[in-house]
Formats: structure tokens, sequence, C-alpha cells
């Protein structure tokens, strides 16, 4: 049935590819905006019994004219000198003006008597906005509100700028915008250049460009369908991430069918009869290769975390897609062009590779070399550990980090983002009672100041501002109110309900669920993997190999992370998100090589050569395949540290660093030099045909003999 299906591709070419294209194109022009379903709010992802999302539910319900993002206006002299007493005035009236020229999005902007620093360097101004992060309307108003700044403040020796929680999702949205432009060209010319290089042909440098673009279009339109139907959000880095996902796997796929075909047809096959034969043996791989990206991001789902959970959609989408068009599309577009897609320099001729012997000849030697190795690369994962500061992952001239910086100079730390502290009580809270709590709040260590307590107008709610003494990003931040400030809140208030909320308690949240999550979603992935290979594979011994295999490539990875970052760079932390994406990553895109490997080596088991020689072969058949594939995925990712943002540097280094151990490492040397030690028993039950040949080492002998001719 399938055999008939790609006879039925390869006869009718324009058929599938006129399909292919009015499918395309339709869910391009009619499906949503993917942009309109994006969000930078961490709040929004996490489940509601959380306590954060608890003290967010009281602020709107009691507390509306404050219950939006907050911000802050930092106000500071040119010269940075303190601020005289006219311009303490000035930057004090601007409360007012701003507030009164009623900008959309904008609630209030407040004065106080802590408005001026001790020092009298910087007016801080707090900001109350409508709406919550990452709303159209909020994002607007950071906009307005730090223009007619700009306008109000020129020629006073004064400038000003606007930070807090709206503003960095402003600029990190802005931020995220450029990331994709850069991510996009450099992807785009590292296919071009590599694929043009290898094969020497323009025409294989472009057909795969346009072919995966148009994917790319579709797979945002369909998974902002998705969005809309299910009524989910996705978080700001999905773009970015899908693009290098889908150029580096549709290219794998790609290349993969590529030096198949160029195979057969150098053994002298007709172009019809040679692409029928390589799409119905790399089919095998490459939808084996989609199910296992696809399975290991369905694992995603059982994440409570909707940052983690809102990625796998998109992705599953993008991936399923570039199945569906690299067993169709990609081989209607071969059986048009034939010979031509290798023009001018045709399809060359087979090369001789030493590699390949020499592995099969001393497997044990390559497999514990490399898996000693790895393991020293991975013993220095243990120093790993995160940060959730998402501004310092902006770049330093981003205007929300400048303003900031310059409010750090002068007021503490947390002073960006408050944490606030809301009490229900079934009856009219008292002074006293109130006044008590602020004072045990206040006493707990790394506090900044308290501020007293606001009633709200049935006199049974009530709410305090926590300044913090550290950023309201650090981890001493995040452990200080996932413990001190809320065992002391509950404490103050035993028969009432207490709820910490804020962004440095939503963080605090974040990490909780995070690590439940990772728990989960690692073993989960690794089974469906497991399950995957095993039935390609048809054994029972081989996907075991192959996931210790990827489990010792995300080690080696992480380790050499935090050789990067940590040690080399001297960042405070890797960004949180990164471990388990990076995992998964390596685990699924990683393990498309060692399928390749893999299956090529039991299709020359099956076939009648002894585990050594079906090394040999296999290595040197698909060796320079799972290289090309490796090196274009690495390079797509390694694109993302051209986008300046920490997050997506970390995990693009990761992911580059992960590829290239797959590639270059694991799949084309440990896992045939594991089949090659182990013998039959790792491909068990699977049966090896009728020798074909000499004995094993007569013919490594005589292909190493030959390898060596070739070469000279």
């Amino acid at each position: 049935m399938i055999g008939n299906a790609i006879a039925g591709i390869i006869r009718h070419p324009w058929r599938v590819l006129i399909g292919w294209l009015v499918v395309t194109v339709s869910i391009v022009a009619f499906s949503p905006d993917l942009d309109d379903y994006v969000t930078g709010d961490q709040q929004a992802f996490l489940p509601s019994s959380f306590e954060s999302v608890t003290a967010q539910q009281m602020s709107d319900e009691f507390f509306p004219a404050t219950s939006g993002a907050g911000g802050t206006v930092v106000i500071a002299r040119d010269d940075g000198a303190p601020l005289t007493g006219d311009q303490q005035q000035r930057a004090v009236a601007l409360a007012v003006e701003l507030t009164d020229a009623s900008i959309p999005g904008v609630g209030a902007v407040t004065a106080t008597l802590r408005s001026l620093s001790p020092d009298g360097r910087v007016a801080a101004l707090g900001v109350n906005f409508t709406g919550p992060q990452g709303d159209d309307i909020v994002n607007s108003a950071v906009q307005t509100l730090r223009s007619d700044l700009d306008t109000a403040l020129s020629g006073t020796g004064m400038h000003g700028g606007v930070t807090g929680n709206a503003a960095i999702a402003v600029d990190t949205s802005h931020a995220y915008e450029g990331a994709e432009k850069v991510i996009s060209i450099a992807t785009v010319l590292i296919i071009v250049l590599l694929l043009g290089a290898v094969f020497r042909s323009p025409i294989i440098a472009l057909v795969p460009i346009v072919v995966i673009a148009a994917t790319y279009a579709a797979a945002q339109g369909l998974t902002a369908w998705a969005a809309d139907v299910f009524g989910f959000q996705v978080s700001t880095s999905l773009a970015s991430i899908m693009i290098v996902v889908l150029f580096g796997v549709g290219a794998d796929y790609i290349v993969f069918l590529l030096f198949r075909y160029r195979e057969r047809l150098r053994d002298g096959a007709d172009p019809a009869s040679a692409l029928e034969a390589s799409t119905a043996s790399v089919g095998r791989v490459i939808a084996s290769s989609a199910l296992t990206v696809i399975g290991a991001f369905a694992a995603l789902f059982l994440a409570k975390l909707g940052s983690l959970t809102s990625l796998a959609p998109g992705l599953i989408i993008a991936v399923a897609y570039m199945l569906f068009t690299a067993l169709t599309v990609v081989p209607a577009l071969f059986a048009l062009l034939g010979r031509k897609l290798f023009w001018p320099n045709g399809t060359g001729i087979h090369r001789g590779s030493r590699y390949g012997a020499v592995v099969a000849r001393r497997p044990a030697a390559f497999v514990g070399s490399i898996v000693l190795g790895l393991a020293a690369l991975g013993a220095f994962a243990t120093g790993y550990h995160a940060t959730y500061d998402t501004l310092s992952e902006l770049p330093d001239d981003t205007p929300a980090a400048l303003a900031y910086t310059e409010l750090a100079t002068a007021f503490p730390a947390g002073a960006l983002s408050p944490t606030q502290v809301f009490v229900e009580a079934g009856q009219p809270l008292d002074e006293s009672t109130l006044q008590s709590a602020a004072t045990t709040l206040s006493q707990v260590p790394g506090m900044a100041s308290v501020t007293p307590a606001q009633v709200a107008a049935n006199g049974t709610v009530a709410a305090f501002n926590v300044i913090l003494a550290e950023s309201p990003f650090s981890a001493g931040s995040l452990d200080t109110v996932a413990g001190p400030v809320r065992d002391a809140a509950h404490a103050a208030f035993p028969d009432a309900q207490v709820a910490v909320g804020g962004q440095t308690a939503v963080l605090a949240d974040v990490r909780s669920q995070l690590n439940a999550d990772t728990a989960l979603v690692f073993p989960v992935a690794a089974l469906i993997v497991v399950a995957i290979l095993a039935l390609l594979l048809r054994s029972l011994l081989a996907p075991l190999g192959l996931i210790v295999a990827v489990a010792l490539t995300f080690a080696a990875t992480l380790g050499a992370l935090t050789l990067i970052f940590l040690h080399g760079r001297g960042f405070n932390g890797i960004d949180f998100t990164t471990p388990v994406v990076l995992y998964l990553f390596v685990v699924a895109i990683g393990t498309d090589y060692n399928i390749l490997m893999a299956e090529r080596v039991r299709e020359e088991f099956r076939s009648g050569k002894s585990p050594r020689e079906a090394t040999r072969i296999a290595i040197g058949m698909d060796a320079p395949t799972v290289a090309l594939a490796g090196v274009i995925l690495a390079a797509t990712f390694g694109s993302l540290a051209l986008t300046g943002l920490d997050n997506l540097v970390e995990l693009g280094t990761g992911v580059a660093v992960g590829v290239a151990l797959a590639s270059l490492v694991m799949a084309p040397i440990l896992i045939p030099a594991l089949s090659a030690m182990v013998g039959r028993p790792f491909w068990w039950p699977t049966r090896g045909g009728a020798p074909d040949g000499p004995p094993d080492d007569e013919v490594i002998i005589e292909s190493d003999q030959s390898a060596r001719e070739a070469v000279s």
C-alpha cells in the first residue's frame, strides 16, 4: 500500500504539487494571525490554584484601580547630579500631567513622599495600567507614555524612562520581533550555502528553502487556528523556536532523501526507480524521526505550566506538516526534476572511506572513549543553576533595562516590582491588627520596606505592598517570597484568606511548577522515544542503547552550557526554560540521526552482513548524510546566538552543541560501534540474513586497504 502511494506520487508529480499548493495557500490566506495569540505574561500560564493567581483575582475584585500591570517612571538629570528643587517639583508634577493626559491603558500615574530617592538624584513615579502586561492597550500605553515623557522633559536638563513589568513585556516583544528577522535571514543563508557547497547545485540549494518557507507559513496559520479553536495562548519565544525547528528538521529530511537518491543513481538505477526505492527506505526513517519529535513534544501536554504546554501545539503542527510535505511534495519535485536536480555537476561517484573499517575493527575502544568523554563533560552539569531574571536577558540598551539600571542606583532593587500581600477576613480589619502585620512583614530578612495597608471599601479586605531589598527576579527574592514572606503573612492572619502575589510570587510559583513538570516530562518523553524506536527497529536492546546514548548527549550538552555561560561568560544563571526545552530537542531531534544510522546498520545486517561489516558499510554510506544534516541543524539553531537575547543565545548554543554531538559523534560512531561490539544480540529478536561474503575480519581488512588506496 505504501509502495503504491509512493509510485503514485512519482507518476503524477504535478497533481501532488498543485494539490499541496492549493492547501498551503488556503491555510495561509484564511487563517488568523498567530501574533493575536501571543503573550509574555507568565501568570497567564499558571494553573488557577496557585497562590499568585488567587492574589491577582483578589486584586481584580477588591482593588480594580490598581490590579493591572504596574510600571515606574524614572526621572534623572542628564549629568547624573542631584535634582534641583525646581527639577524635583517638575518631576513630581509630571504625575498629575501624565494622568490628566488620559492615555488609553493608563489608569493613573502617582507620586508619593517616597518618590524622591534619599540622595536626591532620581525621582520614581508609580504607574497603574488598566490591563495585564502584554495586552495591546497596555503595550500601546507604554509607548505613548515614553513619548509624552520625552516631550515633557525636553529642555529641562532631565530625561525619563519607563520600566516595570508592562515595559519589560513591550521591550521583550520588540526584541523577539527583531530576533525572528535575524534568525530567518541567517537560517536561509546557512541552508543555501551548505547545500550548495556540498551538492554543488543551485537547484538543491534553493528548492528546500522555498518548500520549507511555505510549510512554515502554513504551520503558523494552523497553529493560530488551533489557538483560536481550543482557546490557548503561546509564549513570545514560539515563533523564533518554530523557525529553527522547521527549517532545521525540514532540511534534515530533504538531505536524508537526497543522499539516498543520489546513492541509487550512482549505482546505475534510473531516476524513477531510484526515487521510488529511496523514498520507500528513507521514508520510514523520516516518518519515525518526525513521530519521535512529535511524541517528545507531546509529553509537554502533561505539564501544568502553560508556557511549556503552549509550545507543544505549534511545534507538533509544524513537524507534522513538514512530514507530510517531505513524503509527498519533495519526492514529486525530485520526480519532475530528475537528474537535472544535480545540475551542473551530476551525481558524482562513490568515494572510499576508511573510517567505517576502523570503527568496525575496534568498536569497544570507540565506545569506551566516547562514553568517558561525554560523562566527563556531563559532570559539569551538576553546577547548573537557573535564572528567572527576564529583564537581565534583554540587551542592555533596551529602554526598560536602562531605566531600571538608573532606578536601582538610587532605590532598593525591589522597587521595580513590589510584592503584594492580600488579606480577606470575614469581619472588618482594625488598624492595630494591620499595623502589627506590617511590622511583622517588615522584620522578614530581605525586606526594604512595607507600605501601610490599603483597605477595600467593604473594610474586610486589605493589601500591603512589600518592597524587597534584592532584584524582584533574583533567586534570593524568589526564596524570600516563597518562604518567609508567605509564612509571615499567613501567620499574621491565621483565620483569614491570605494570598501573596506580584511578579516575584508568580516566578516563585513558576519555579515550583517547573520542577514538578520536568520530573514528569523527562521520563515520559524518553519512554515515547523508546517505544517508537522499538517499533521501527523491531529490537529490544537497540532502542535502549540509543536512548542511553541520547541521555549522555543531553548531560554533556548541559555540562557544556554550564562551562560556557556560568564559568566562561559569568552569567548569574541559565534561563529556567532552557533545560526542559533543550532536553526535548536533544532527545527528539538528535534521535533523528541515530534512527538513520541504526536503520542503515539494521538494513545491512538483515541483508546478510555480519554486525561489523554492517557497521562498516553504514558508516561509509550514511555518515556523510548525518554529518551534513547535523551541521545544517546545528548552524540554524546556532543562529539564535545572533539575537542578543540571553535565553535564545543559551538555547541556540545548547541545541547546536547537542546536535553536533549527536550527528558527529553519537550517530556516525557510537551507535554503529555499539552494534558491532554487542553483535547479533543488539538486534534481537531481529535475525540477520544468510552471510553473503567472506568472514568479518577478511572483509574489514580488505575494505580498510581499499579505502587507504582510494584516499591516496
